[in-house]
């Protein structure tokens, strides 16, 4: 990826979907055949390769602090999309700096440092109710950790996002403006309540599905290059630092992108 400034995005930081997400692998390629396959039974979907997501660890501390170093030294910038709260077995909400305290304090400093745009990325990134989010003995549950799909009550669009706002400019002590919608999924209650809650933008897939007038500006996916915590927990530090080497012009956050006054023509 040359020429053309992009934004990078790491999505899922504070995510408990990367400890309740667990589907498996449902169709065999062989040759020029895709055959059914019970990658969702019992304990099949926990088992590389079959396994397509969760379990996975958190980032913490030195992560974060090998991350910063990374961005440094590459010249780059982050929009890192967090999730507030992470959601226990029992579905209580722990808010993300307390759940993982050191982890929410070293991504802090890298606010401070001017390396890192926090977005909003959800309350809890999945569906409480009923459990829904939990792993499941003869199915995946891939469609319960999307926390804005069409059969949420509006209202509730609203609540969460209100609560991840608070939670995040509180411990970051900055405004929070981008807003990355967990799994792609969101409706017009979901970008009305989050212009009211104060944020700017919307960046994912096709994000102006609806328009670009419903309070928030759609960020052109090919104006973004995400990423998932995922990848860097399972390739570690020098994964990043490869990426970063691959880009050119070096990375900015999505609030740059946006927000960077248009260069003169020549």
């Amino acid at each position: 990826m040359s020429g053309t400034a992009v934004a990078l995005r790491l999505d899922d930081v504070g995510a408990a979907s990367k400890m309740w997400e667990v589907y498996g692998l449902t169709r065999l390629p062989i040759g020029r055949w895709s055959l059914p396959f019970p990658g969702n039974l019992l304990f099949l979907k926990y088992v590389p390769p079959i396994k397509r997501w969760g379990p996975y660890r958190e980032l913490g501390a030195r992560d974060w602090d090998a991350i910063h170093a990374a961005l440094h030294a590459a010249g780059a910038r982050l929009t890192v999309a967090v999730t507030a709260g992470w959601v226990e077995r029992d579905g209580r909400v722990t808010p993300y700096p307390k759940k993982f305290a050191e982890a929410a304090r070293a991504l802090r400093a890298g606010v401070r440092q001017g390396l890192v745009e926090i977005a909003n990325h959800g309350y809890t990134h999945c569906v409480l109710d009923g459990g829904a989010f939990r792993p499941r003995w003869f199915s995946g549950n891939r469609p319960y950790h999307r926390e804005f799909p069409d059969w949420v009550p509006p209202e509730r669009h609203r609540e969460h996002l209100q609560r991840a706002q608070e939670i995040l400019q509180s411990f970051f002590e900055t405004a929070i403006v981008t807003f990355v919608p967990p799994g792609n999924a969101f409706t017009r209650a979901t970008l009305a309540a989050a212009a009211a809650a104060g944020l700017r933008y919307v960046s994912c897939r096709d994000a102006g599905r609806f328009g670009a007038d419903l309070g928030l500006v759609p960020v052109a996916d090919a104006a973004v290059r995400a990423i998932h915590d995922r990848e860097i927990v399972h390739g570690g530090p020098t994964w990043l630092t490869r990426l970063l080497d691959s880009m050119a012009p070096a990375p900015v956050t999505v609030r740059e992108l946006v927000e960077r006054p248009l260069e003169s023509p020549r």
